[in-house]
């Protein structure tokens, strides 16, 4: 089966193999082996399996590879070869061991220039961009990218135009230059969704999905993502799955959801076991503890980290070791247990120093092997001398801001609490101050009420007991005058009743629903008596009983039904006047209506009674709407959140 190698940054697929269960081409080439075919056949096999192994089980896919190195140097195919040695570069890179992806790329990049086979020597460039890219040379891998990129539009080589401007996508990703990021790998889906090439797009939605998320927009990031998790089990690609769920589960911690993101980790561990990539599993557990240490966790955190301490000792993995080693400072300092600060401090210190170390020495058998060949020994030692004391120096230099690092730590938490401390303290006082204010406002209620009662509601009462007295100690033969007095009287009781009611609604924070239908029904009960004519229907939802409104919104809507009941009486000649009062998705809907004669909204002024009722539920933030019609009656409709 024909190949061509290209990676991008985290997920390796073939450009033309058909976008086919890889699990299905394994069983089938597995099968072929069965049959025992000739040795080159048995070579390409073995070519394969490392190929497509490498997005299901990692140590598989080294396995066939040593297995079809061996094969094609016994054959002397130097072709097949190079294939070999790409696909087995690609499984390094997979791992991570980026020195080891180097080498074989190198090697089959310099057999393909032998062969003078331009169109394999350019991919193998581009592979050598991804490893160059992967460890911060930024130039080198540019350079070499666009190299690659200008051969493949040259040749129209479309396929492998689309896979190249994705790499290019991701570095400048690496580089956060996020808008040619995406415009580059927005180019490279556009291709591969028109050629229906599921493992592509399984690579290019991840990729962008990275790029959203790196400027904040998960929004757009989920989106994607959810579009790679499509394409990566159309095409089996168990690692980029496991990826994907990984960086969902980072966005759901960010955004707080801690149970969603933990459960997205188990699941990526869960398919990174099927890969069998303990490195992918012990980097995932990294990524986990950064996690619990960002929200706090610490003790989780913990166990995170010694697991995967644990697993770079038995790997020797220093660099890896030495990350672990520097997140175990703070979480111990959080767990205030100082002799673990002490000793993570001291590990980290002499693994930083080992490692510089090592750095030193590699630089000083370099030199020396090249400066013995041209006879130069005296530079050398100059040289070996000079490049010794710099990194002694960086050494120092880097222990002293380790120490620096830390001190500044434990001052930026101690002053946080303090911090924390000061801003609950201003907090109580703020609610103290509100609470004060709150009984003062409430006393200065209490005391208008009370004189509202006791003065004004005295005087009221004594107007209507002058009036009364006057009609019945003097005989009044006139009857106009005596309909005059009846009216005064009757106007103060009216007063007198309205003045309870605002008393009653200043006296209280919060009205109840309950408190505002014995109020609505006291008020229809009186109109009946004045109307006996009418039938008055007043029903109210029982689900709103226990509905509290503030004491401005429950007269404001008091004061609404009092005047539109009061204009069905006095205008609309009804003989039935309806109030109901519903709760409709979430909102309280009131509605007056009559049988009444009705009337043209759109021709007739709009009095003083209905003016009133619209200013009332505006000042609430309430929505009135008015429906009428000749001969059929008035329907004043009220909407209130």
């Amino acid at each position: 089966m024909k190949k061509s190698v290209l990676l991008s940054l985290f997920i390796l697929m073939s450009f033309y193999a058909p976008a086919q269960n890889a699990e299905q081409i394994i069983d089938t080439l597995k099968a072929q082996l069965r049959k025992k075919p000739d040795a080159k056949k048995t070579a390409a096999i073995y070519s394969d399996l490392t190929w497509y192994y490498a997005n299901v089980s990692i140590d598989s896919a080294l396995h066939y590879g040593l297995k079809a190195a061996a094969e094609s140097k016994r054959l002397g195919d130097s072709v097949l070869l190079a294939q070999v040695y790409s696909d087995v570069g690609a499984v390094y890179f997979r791992k991570g061991d980026f020195q080891n992806a180097r080498t074989n790329y190198l090697t089959a990049y310099k057999i393909r220039k032998i062969k003078k086979d331009f169109n394999g020597a350019n991919k193998a460039n581009a592979n050598l961009a991804n490893v160059y890219m992967n460890t911060n040379d930024y130039n080198a891998a540019m350079k070499s990218f666009f190299e690659s990129l200008r051969y493949f539009e040259q040749t129209n080589d479309a396929a492998n135009v689309s896979v190249t401007k994705s790499n290019i996508g991701q570095l400048f990703r690496k580089m956060k230059n996020y808008p040619k990021a995406i415009q580059y790998l927005k180019e490279a889906v556009a291709y591969a969704e028109q050629n229906k090439q599921n493992d592509r797009l399984c690579e290019y939605f991840l990729n962008l999905g990275n790029v959203y998320k790196d400027t904040n927009d998960s929004i757009n990031a989920i989106k994607y993502y959810n579009k790679s998790l499509r394409n990566c089990g159309l095409s089996a690609n168990k690692k980029a799955e496991s990826i994907v769920y990984q960086n969902i589960g980072l966005l759901k911690a960010k955004a707080g959801n801690d149970k969603a993101s933990i459960a997205l980790y188990d699941k990526s561990k869960t398919i990174k076991e099927q890969v069998n990539s303990d490195l992918d599993k012990a980097n995932l557990n990294l990524s986990i503890a950064r996690s619990h240490i960002k929200a706090g966790e610490y003790a989780k955190a913990k166990k995170l980290l010694v697991d995967a301490q644990s697993f770079f000792e038995s790997r020797d993995s220093k660099d890896d070791l030495l990350i672990t080693y520097q997140l175990l400072v703070p979480v111990y300092a959080h767990l205030n247990i100082p002799d673990s600060v002490d000793y993570y401090s001291e590990k980290y210190t002499s693994l930083n120093e080992a490692l510089t170390q090592a750095a030193i020495n590699r630089q000083t058998a370099d030199l020396e092997a090249r400066y013995q060949t041209a006879k130069k020994g005296k530079l050398l030692v100059e040289k070996e001398a000079e490049a010794q004391q710099k990194n002694y120096l960086l050494l120092a230099i880097s222990a002293l801001a380790f120490f620096i690092a830390l001190i500044g730590f434990l001052i930026y938490r101690q002053q946080r609490f303090k911090n924390i401390q000061q801003e609950q303290e201003f907090q109580l006082k703020t609610a103290i101050a509100h609470i004060e204010t709150q009984n003062q406002l409430q006393d200065q209620r209490l005391s208008i009420s009370r004189d509202l009662h006791d003065n004004i509601g005295a005087q009221l009462t004594f107007i209507i007991s002058a009036v009364d007295n006057i009609r019945h100690a003097f005989d009044i033969g006139n009857d106009k005058l005596g309909n005059k007095l009846q009216n005064i009287s009757n106007f103060t009781k009216n007063t007198i009743i309205e003045l309870r009611d605002t008393i009653w609604a200043m006296n209280n924070d919060e009205i109840t629903f309950e408190d505002l239908r014995a109020r609505i029904l006291n008020f229809i009960e009186k109109a009946k008596d004045a109307r006996d004519e009418i039938d008055f229907r007043f029903t109210i939802d029982e689900s709103l009983d226990g509905t509290k409104l503030t004491s401005i919104v429950g007269m404001n809507i008091y004061r609404s039904v009092q005047e539109a009941v009061n204009n069905a009486m006095k205008y609309a000649e009804a003989s039935e006047i309806t109030v109901e009062v519903k709760k409709i998705e979430g909102k309280i809907a009131i509605y007056i209506s009559d049988n009444g004669i009705g009337f043209n909204p759109a021709t007739v002024e709009k009095g003083n009674g209905l003016l009133n009722i619209e200013k009332r539920i505006e000042d609430i933030g309430g929505i009135l709407k008015l429906t009428s019609e000749d001969k059929k009656g008035t329907r004043i409709s009220l909407l209130l959140n």
